[in-house]
């Protein structure tokens, strides 16, 4: 089944849930373009994502919206090995000494479609529905989600209560890997088979379910002033490996001598806690939001968060914005594995689980054309950080940067209109 007949067939389903007749549309869309290359000079991942929000909406508190996301993605990601000063070898490409291994036959192409509705209950509160599906070349996932809403002290707070639920089924291009199995040993690397067009909510592959809830409190302090509180948490169960990820098993002098595929636990329990307090100076704005988070694979994380929107006369707004994250390591993140040592039972290579630091810098800028279209331009740089010499580097590993920096440029042009 071609993907653009896929794309058809989901737009259907999700439009036939609702029932609205639309009178006046808002049509809010948007093109990213994000690149990503790393200190040692190399290119790694690029997207080009565009985003379509149809809303009809008679008032703030009723509406039904749908969203459209393309993502095209190509160029290389890291896969888990170690930079060695020796040439590594991996199946269907090879790395040169002294750089992070990449995997170049990386590539995909993901939609996505959520349908949303809120309906007032009464003057004082209001429900929200959502259903989702995405599907890409090696996974698929369908969700849903609600919040009801309820306002006090004459609307000036409100209580949020939520929930959602998703079904995900990943089915990699190269099967499945045993944990910790080598995946030079073709006899015992890999299971399952892989079809490049499965049907569509076929799910085929191995499953995880995910199940959230939040709770949240807003409430205007004055008449200029908002703060919100929200408390979250999420629980995942089922397969979390990346099988296109590996971990590097060395000698002792820190020479590669084989390359494992990772295994990571079958369950994750995540905790969140946000603040945002929104200030009006005048005809600006200032957003300052606080998320800490916290699970049962031990990472943390501390993420501060900074919007001013500067109004400069009544058309024109600019918004300069400053987001600063650290993350500390999941309890089986290790940099490699040691020939002779026993194997642990979890164990992951993925940059993404260590402990890590990231800066964002960006500015967005955008104009009211007239009432009823604006447009609008972002640029933001992130740059991600971690340990080039860890202490559990050895031999090899210490001549070569275990973490070079991450240097991730996005730019979105977008425009709102109504019709």
């Amino acid at each position: 089944m071609q993907l653009n007949h896929k794309l058809a067939m989901a737009v259907g389903s999700l439009l036939a849930v609702s029932n609205a007749q639309a009178e006046e549309w808002l049509l809010d869309s948007a093109v990213m373009f994000y690149n990503e290359t790393d200190s040692q000079g190399q290119d790694r991942v690029s997207i080009f994502e565009p985003v379509v929000s149809l809303t009809q909406q008679n008032t703030p508190d009723d509406y039904v919206k749908l969203d459209f996301v393309y993502d095209s993605l190509t160029g290389a990601t890291p896969n888990g090995a170690n930079a060695s000063s020796e040439l590594s070898k991996f199946p269907g490409y090879y790395v040169e000494s002294g750089y992070t291994p990449l995997d170049v036959n990386f590539e995909d192409t993901r939609i996505a479609l959520n349908l949303s509705t809120m309906k007032p209950i009464d003057r004082m509160s209001r429900f929200t529905t959502g259903v989702s599906y995405s599907t890409e070349t090696d996974y698929e996932s369908v969700g849903g989600n609600f919040s009801y809403l309820q306002d006090f002290n004459n609307k000036q707070t409100t209580l949020t209560l939520g929930g959602a639920y998703t079904y995900d089924a990943v089915n990699p291009k190269t099967g499945f890997r045993d944990p910790l199995s080598s995946i030079t040993d073709t006899s015992t690397s890999a299971s399952g088979s892989y079809e490049s067009e499965s049907d569509f909510f076929e799910f085929a592959g191995k499953t995880k379910q995910t199940v959230d809830a939040i709770i949240g409190l807003s409430h205007v302090l004055n008449s200029k002033s908002l703060l919100n509180l929200n408390y979250g948490i999420s629980s995942t169960t089922g397969y979390m490996t990346d099988d296109y990820k590996l971990i590097s098993l060395v000698n002792q002098n820190g020479i590669a001598q084989d390359y494992l595929a990772e295994a990571r636990p079958d369950s994750r329990f995540r905790q969140t806690i946000k603040t945002t307090m929104v200030t009006a100076l005048g005809k600006d704005s200032l957003h300052l939001d606080y998320r800490y988070f916290w699970d049962d694979w031990d990472v943390t994380a501390h993420t501060f968060d900074v919007k001013y929107y500067l109004a400069l006369g009544e058309k024109f707004t600019i918004r300069p914005h400053v987001r600063y994250s650290a993350q500390s390591k999941a309890n089986f993140y290790r940099l490699s594995l040691t020939q002779g040592e026993a194997l642990p039972k979890y164990a992951s290579a993925d940059y993404r689980l260590a402990d890590m630091t990231t800066l964002t810098l960006g500015a967005m800028a955008s104009y009211q054309l007239s009432s009823d279209l604006s447009l609008s331009f972002n640029i933001e740089k992130m740059q991600q950080s971690g340990d080039s010499s860890p202490s559990e580097a050895i031999g090899d590993q210490q001549t070569q940067d275990m973490f070079p920096t991450i240097d991730i440029w996005t730019y979105t042009f977008g425009f709102k209109s109504k019709f």
